[in-house]
């Protein structure tokens, strides 16, 4: 296996052949199984199936990167049947699509309800999701890529200084994208690192960095 470092300075392990990433002792995760004849709706038992799905595909990616993970793969993790799998998906790409939209629904949310802590909690609680928002789905079908793109952008604005700029002022869009990107860019070198869960840890750095615009705005304001 060969090292490098990624922008942030962070020290990655570089892909290897699938081959040599199959993990024989990998077993399915804890899921909640449905009994034939449990009194779950239609929609119940479906929202399971997904969400076991999801879970099967992030921990897939995680071993074998996007390229080289498989369907079978996918529904060995999941507990669910190949044909289960293609009620609800009609290819490996929809399913990956799916699933980013819905990890990056849940994050905003999260950010949104309960600022920037809660966020990088929420990644540090599912480091298999966090590697599928954040590193898989630069490797995804361009679909997924743009999506990543617009997610970055409702981060940014969940993630809006709460003071604004001076006079009340809106932070400019492209200022939003960047400072998005930049944490992305900050918390994906922590993911590829296998340190995932530290990024609680980060909370202060992070915030520091968002709040850096507005705070040079007051200071020329200030300054006259």
């Amino acid at each position: 296996m060969s090292s490098a470092k990624n922008v942030a300075g962070i020290e990655v392990a570089s892909r290897e052949p699938r081959g040599s990433r199959r993990r024989p002792d990998v077993v399915s995760p804890e899921v909640e199984k449905i009994r034939p004849r449990s009194r779950l709706s239609r929609a119940e038992v479906v929202a399971n199936q997904r969400r076991r799905i999801f879970d099967g595909l992030a921990a897939a990616l995680a071993y074998h990167g996007y390229e080289d993970t498989k369907v079978t793969d996918i529904v060995e993790l999941a507990g669910v049947s190949r044909a289960t799998f293609y009620e609800r998906f009609e290819s490996r790409e929809a399913c990956f699509a799916a699933a980013y939209e819905d990890g990056a629904e849940r994050l905003a949310n999260c950010i949104e309800a309960a600022a920037l802590l809660a966020g990088l909690e929420f990644l540090a609680a599912d480091p298999p999701l966090a590697h599928l928002l954040l590193v898989e789905a630069l490797a995804a079908a361009r679909p997924a890529r743009l999506e990543h793109e617009r997610s970055l952008v409702r981060l940014a604005e969940a993630l809006r200084p709460p003071a604004g700029f001076p006079d009340g002022g809106e932070v400019p869009e492209e200022t939003l994208r960047l400072l998005a990107g930049g944490l992305a860019s900050h918390v994906s070198g922590r993911v590829l690192a296998g340190e995932t869960e530290r990024l609680p840890e980060d909370h202060d750095l992070l915030l520091g960095f968002l709040l850096a615009p507005a705070q040079a705005v007051d200071a020329r304001v200030a300054a006259g």
